[in-house]
């Protein structure tokens, strides 16, 4: 073989001296290459953050003391299905474990609207944990779910004047 032979390994095209210049980027590019894809619970995740938002607004409409208002029946069935599919998939990503984090926290969080209570009680271990492991993932302070605030009251009916 001759180094013009496109079956020869270290031909003009890929050279030993070429193909270990090339080594160093390519390891670089590899790990960065891995991030650059979105970790597949991501998408399900922020279906099941909109759900669990549509729900608790729909939860305040009046007359839907019992949560029987289609649209609410709706979205706890998405609630529900994204958090499931959320637990099949499992996190490939911190951005994913933070996800799955967020998940827990919803399930443990405090379930108190005063917030030197909810800051007192997030003080136990397991709060703790799950806020330990969501801060590492994503850098931030603070508790993956904003602290719940309490309903308003619904707004009353001017009197009507005679």
């Amino acid at each position: 073989m001759t180094q013009t032979d496109p079956a020869c390994g270290n031909g003009p095209r890929m050279s030993r001296r070429s193909l270990l210049a090339a080594l160093p980027a390519a390891a670089a590019a590899g790990p960065a290459a891995a991030t650059l894809a979105e970790d597949p619970i991501l998408p399900v995740f922020r279906d099941w953050l909109d759900a669990r938002r549509t729900w608790l607004a729909l939860a305040e409409l009046p007359g839907n003391g019992d949560w029987d208002d289609p649209r609410s029946i709706a979205a706890a069935e998405r609630w529900d299905t994204a958090e499931a599919r959320m637990l099949e998939l499992g996190a490939t990503t911190p951005e994913g474990i933070a996800a799955l984090a967020t998940l827990a926290w919803d399930y443990i969080r405090p379930g108190t609207f005063d917030p030197e209570e909810f800051a007192l009680a997030a003080r136990a271990p397991e709060c703790r944990a799950v806020m330990a492991i969501w801060q590492a993932c994503t850098g931030q302070v603070g508790y993956p779910l904003p602290i719940p605030q309490r309903p308003a009251p619904p707004p009353q009916e001017a009197p009507a004047q005679p």
